[in-house]
């Protein structure tokens, strides 16, 4: 126990440290990749909480985005203070970040309370609900701009600060799991009523959960909207839940660092075809009817995956029937397209490849819940045990 804290003070000076020179690093070499850095793990913040919620505790909330509008709002009405105004940058930020976390733990303890009785479709819908409420009262409240917006004030961009506390989203959560205080959101997540026969306190469990997810959610939130220097509804639009709970879906509902790890790929996916220009500098587009073909490619990508995991049980024969059966999309797909092209509306219309992210997303999320329901890395996580080999224990005559 005393080589404890000596431990873990050194870990965190070498995390503040590192965060601190990534900041300057990526300042000097990718100027242009600043921002862009800040966001994708303020996605990672968003994702990690609200598989706290989802994943690690078994609720079913999709309206995360209003919490980190609240927790915008809140930093972008209050920096208007003169009282906040003259503070230094740095401490203005953090400022504002504990006050959005606050306010949106506050809405998320009010909406947590009718997941005591709700669960499953009801406590999405209830989540739904809320998260369009917010952005409707947001839309009709002249004081905070309406439907055209609110400019914040200073426009503040530290790196650092973001990935200092997406260390601490991710710490808190995986070392949540690790303790005796874990076991009560994932005896909730396998079976509230063997759980509570146990002595779980299931209703504190409930309420916890939703309080620190959306914490976290609105300590983002304060940071976007002083990274962006302006919000609007149209920032927190309803389909940017759906985008969070496809990274936890995707990442594995129930793996922190699975959820990490899908937030910066599904943000990097979108931002990188965004930016994906000819020679000409114009956006490339995609044939409506070579689109339909490889979703049609997928689809049968995707019944014959099915069929290779219920038919075909040796490991070597099943990754060589996987490999072909998603090495066909391609030109399956471009098959498909010549068959469509009969058509000549499919023909000539074309959609921005930027445009069809929304599509991607829906895409992966369909085909990742009829192969893996649990996600690529299911409940695991993602640690240095992957890499180190397990001793084969030898047998009484010597052999191994």
């Amino acid at each position: 126990m005393k080589s404890f804290w000596p431990v873990r003070l050194a870990s965190i000076v070498g995390v503040v440290a590192l965060c601190f020179a990534l900041d300057r690093a990526v300042l000097a070499a990718a100027p242009a990749q600043y921002r862009l850095l800040i966001l994708a793990s303020l996605f990672v913040i968003l994702a990690v909480s609200l598989n706290l919620i989802n994943g690690i505790t078994g609720q079913f909330s999709i309206g995360h985005a209003a919490f980190a509008m609240i927790g915008a709002y809140t930093a972008g009405t209050l920096s208007k203070n003169p009282a906040f105004a003259s503070m230094p940058h740095p401490q203005l930020l953090a400022v504002m970040t504990l006050l959005g976390a606050l306010v949106a733990a506050t809405f998320g303890f009010i909406v947590g309370l009718p997941s005591l009785r709700l669960r499953g479709d009801y406590l999405a819908i209830v989540t739904l609900g809320f998260g369009e409420i917010i952005r409707i009262v947001t839309n009709a409240t002249e004081s905070l701009g309406g439907s055209y917006g609110m400019p914040v004030a200073p426009k503040v961009q530290f790196l650092w600060w973001s990935l200092l506390l997406m260390v601490a989203c991710i710490a808190l959560c995986r070392n949540l799991l690790k303790t005796t205080h874990g076991l009560t959101f994932l005896a909730v997540r396998e079976d509230e009523v063997a759980g509570l026969a146990m002595g779980v306190n299931v209703t504190m469990t409930k309420v916890v959960a939703f309080v620190i997810g959306a914490a976290f959610a609105g300590a983002a939130g304060a940071v976007l909207a002083h990274t962006e220097a302006f919000i609007s509804p149209r920032t927190f639009p309803m389909e940017m839940s759906f985008i969070i709970l496809t990274m936890v879906v995707l990442g594995g509902t129930g793996s922190i660092t699975g959820s990490a790890l899908a937030a910066v790929v599904l943000f990097a996916i979108p931002e990188y075809l965004r930016t994906l220009t000819d020679a000409q500098g114009k956006a490339y587009e995609m044939n409506a009817g070579l689109f339909m073909g490889i979703l049609v490619a997928i689809m049968i990508a995707v019944a014959a995956s099915k069929w290779i995991q219920t038919n075909v049980h040796e490991k070597g024969k099943k990754l060589g029937f996987y490999a072909g059966a998603w090495l066909a999309v391609i030109p399956l797909g471009f098959l498909f397209q010549t068959i469509l092209h009969l058509s000549p509306t499919l023909k000539t219309l074309a959609f921005g490849i930027d445009i069809l992210r929304y599509a991607v997303f829906a895409v992966v999320l369909i085909a990742l819940m009829l192969l893996r329901p649990q996600g690529i890395f299911g409940h695991h996580e993602i640690g240095w045990h992957w890499f180190r080999k397990r001793p084969v224990p030898a047998t009484e005559g010597g052999a191994a």
